[in-house]
């Protein structure tokens, strides 16, 4: 008998962890952070990793354990969450996968796709170019390039994704054909779990105005300080573009004040929220859950839990 997953995705301030830990009150679970950022240590407030309030009374896994000189992406989220999964199941308690890094969660349960396994193609002249490309534009540039060129592989890798979007350029280059064209070579787990995913799926602008609240109260909490913080240390390409560390490095540097810095936070916070509703709202193997500002973190769990035992029953 198939044994069973409990999903839970959102866009950032959605509520998902607050949810979560509810869900835990009722069900025996633990929860799989399935974020790109929350691995990272030394930037809690950026990361909006759980805080010690639900961590103390719900078991965590794959939050705040990697340095931010480390790059991580989708095939080691997927490869260390499938050990976590196995571990769960063996207390006889269930997974619960939370987060909002939908290509982690896709390479989880599809498989990743990359390039053919016989494919022994490379160039580090050409990493290096395109390495040094990256630090010099910033953001999201090699994605960028990647769209440009081949846009079923930008659409499938992760714009932080670093590593993959380096190899899914070499390969183009060096076989003349888009890296999309090479099979994809790794299975996903659906055919050997029972998976029930659920979506908060909530109204844009209650949103809108919970991560502006949200943007505010990390400014109270510290933010500015963890930056400073840790602008003095390496930071690996990956965790260099978590929001909030250009903005608030923007400030520190004399080219925005404050307010305006903050601002700009709130800005590209919601653009990437909005960016996380349209993916979770194309998977339709997920059960979307309306979400406005009435609704309680406990009577969201009420609605999840509730589907879970009558599927399970």
């Amino acid at each position: 008998m198939k044994k069973k997953l409990l999903v839970l995705v959102g866009p950032t301030a959605s509520g998902k962890t607050e949810v979560a830990y509810e869900i835990s009150k009722r069900l025996p679970v633990e929860m799989i952070s399935c974020d790109s950022m929350q691995v990272y240590r030394k930037m809690p407030i950026i990361t909006q990793a759980p805080p010690r309030a639900v961590t103390k009374n719900l078991k965590t896994h794959l939050v705040s354990f990697l340095d931010p000189s480390k790059e991580y992406n989708a095939a080691l989220f997927r490869k260390e969450a499938l050990v976590v999964i196995h571990k769960i199941l063996r207390k006889n308690k269930t997974p619960l996968i939370v987060g909002g890094t939908g290509l982690y969660l896709r390479a989880l349960l599809d498989g990743l796709f990359e390039a053919d396994p016989g494919d022994r193609l490379t160039d580090k002249g050409l990493r290096r170019e395109l390495l040094k490309s990256q630090e010099m534009h910033g953001g999201h540039y090699l994605h960028t390039e990647l769209e440009k060129i081949d846009p079923l592989s930008a659409e499938k890798i992760h714009p932080n994704d670093f590593r993959r979007i380096i190899r899914a350029l070499e390969v183009t280059h060096l076989t003349g054909k888009p890296f999309s064209a090479h099979k994809a070579n790794r299975k996903g787990i659906r055919e050997e779990f029972l998976i029930q995913g659920f979506f908060l799926d909530s109204d844009r602008q209650d949103l809108y105005d919970r991560i502006n609240k949200r943007v505010d109260e990390m400014l109270t909490l510290g933010l500015l300080q963890e930056v400073r913080k840790l602008l003095k240390l390496r930071l690996g390409l990956t965790a260099g573009t978590a929001l909030g560390i250009r903005e608030m490095k923007s400030h520190l540097d004399g080219k925005l004040s404050l307010s305006e810095g903050v601002e700009l936070l709130k800005k590209n916070t919601r653009n990437y929220a909005k960016r996380q509703l349209s993916w979770f709202r194309h998977e339709k193997e997920l059960e979307p859950i309306r979400v406005s500002k009435k609704d309680s973190a406990a009577a969201l769990a009420e609605i999840i839990v509730e589907q879970w035992k009558e599927s399970a029953g």
